[in-house]
């Protein structure tokens, strides 16, 4: 077959255009290292952007080892446990004398039943409300002194069973509490008692209760005691209140109430002023807190419950932290 000389040229033009290119992609095979034109014309432009498009690693080159982070822990502290510290009361600067009624032969007012057999005493009442108190004010930071921590005589001609009449007992015994109280150097004084009726015919007083407050106006300090006196009242009463009982108000009273009709004045022992009977006189501010009577016949139960005792501990308490705090209640 013979070709038309056009077509011939033509295809020799095509074959030598095959034949150039594939020169020209031996010669970009042979150089991997060379950049090809449209590339370096971009890398050329100072206002070309950088290219998105990350650099990636050779792949023919071995990648190095990553290293292994190893974290460093700061040590693991070891905990002391302190004990935790019960805070200790702010010390008061001040001496409480607590004086618990009777004492060893001296039962004080003595409850009976429907047998007229003797359920209990007063002197063991007023001792247990004495500790209580005690307690009650140490754990308010107060310094206390108590008159006795037991059932016993204070006096020590008395102890041991030393002989006296009834008269003679009272005064020697009160008379040694007051020693007792002047030489602990106390700033106030509180004579714990309780009270007690029976009619002249022998029947039990069940329906005569209430609560007394005495205190000696004829003092240098008779105010405080006034003052100290309406306190220990109030907070008593309040205290039964929060048991639901309405006690009777006997009243506030000075000491000299107990004198007998046409007689001459006769002062309570422990509060009184020097006198024939009274050769050492107390030489602080105090009150005989009688709150109950122990003949009554609810009185007298409360005065074995121990809820009630430990509650006229804190009245007392209450009292006696608003004396030295200077609260007046008269005002």
């Amino acid at each position: 077959m013979s070709w038309h000389p056009v077509i011939r040229r033509g295809a020799l033009l095509l074959l030598l255009y095959v034949v150039v290119l594939g020169l020209v992609a031996c010669a970009i095979e042979g150089n991997p290292g060379s950049t090809p034109v449209a590339q370096q014309e971009v890398s050329s432009n100072p206002h070309a952007l950088p290219s998105a498009t990350p650099t990636l690693d050779d792949p023919t080159s071995t990648p190095a080892p990553k290293a292994t982070l190893t974290p460093t822990l700061p040590p693991t502290p070891t905990a002391t446990i302190e004990p935790i510290a019960t805070p200790s009361p702010t010390p008061w600067p001040y001496v409480v004398v607590i004086d618990p009624g009777h004492g060893g032969r001296d039962l004080g007012a003595r409850r009976f039943n429907d047998e007229r057999r003797m359920e209990y005493h007063e002197s063991t009442v007023t001792l247990e409300v004495g500790l209580l108190l005690r307690d009650e004010l140490e754990s308010r930071g107060f310094q206390v002194v108590m008159t006795r921590e037991g059932d016993y005589e204070v006096a020590p001609e008395l102890r041991d069973g030393g002989g006296a009449g009834a008269a003679d007992f009272t005064l020697i015994e009160s008379q040694a509490r007051v020693d007792l109280a002047n030489a602990a150097g106390g700033d106030l004084l509180l004579s714990i008692h309780k009270n007690a009726f029976e009619y002249p015919d022998g029947r039990r007083g069940l329906d005569v209760g209430g609560i007394q407050t005495y205190y000696c106006a004829d003092r240098s300090f008779g105010d405080d005691n006034h003052r100290f006196a309406v306190l220990v009242h109030r907070a008593v009463m309040e205290a039964f209140l929060d048991f639901g009982y309405e006690i009777q108000d006997r009243g506030v009273l000075q000491d000299t109430y107990l004198s007998a009709p046409n007689s001459p004045r006769r002062y309570l022992i422990l509060l009184g002023p020097e006198s024939p009977r009274i050769v050492r006189p107390s030489q602080m501010p105090g009150v005989l807190s009688e709150p109950l009577f122990i003949t009554h016949e609810v009185e007298g139960q409360m005065a074995r419950d121990p809820e009630v005792l430990a509650r006229l501990a804190v009245a007392y308490a209450d009292a006696i932290g608003a004396f030295f705090l200077g609260v007046d209640p008269r005002e």
